[in-house]
């Protein structure tokens, strides 16, 4: 199952004040991001997945949900 980024960073127990420094933007702009995943841009994800130690997959990637047994 694929987490939000904002379940990502609330599992790391990183603050959004945080993760906006860590990325080098606003705050208001990092919340938007949570709200609306597709409007980041690859060189901000890239700092956002090594705050959050997970890898660009784990990120943007939806989850497979289409295993089917044969």
């Amino acid at each position: 199952m694929k987490l939000s980024l904002a379940e990502w960073r609330r599992a790391r127990n990183i603050s959004q004040e945080k993760m906006a420094d860590l990325c080098s933007v606003h705050v208001n702009t990092y919340r938007e991001w949570e709200q609306n995943e597709g409007r980041i841009k690859v060189d901000k994800a890239i700092l956002i997945c090594d705050a959050l130690n997970i890898s660009l997959d784990d990120l943007l990637l939806p989850s497979d949900t289409s295993k089917s047994s044969i």
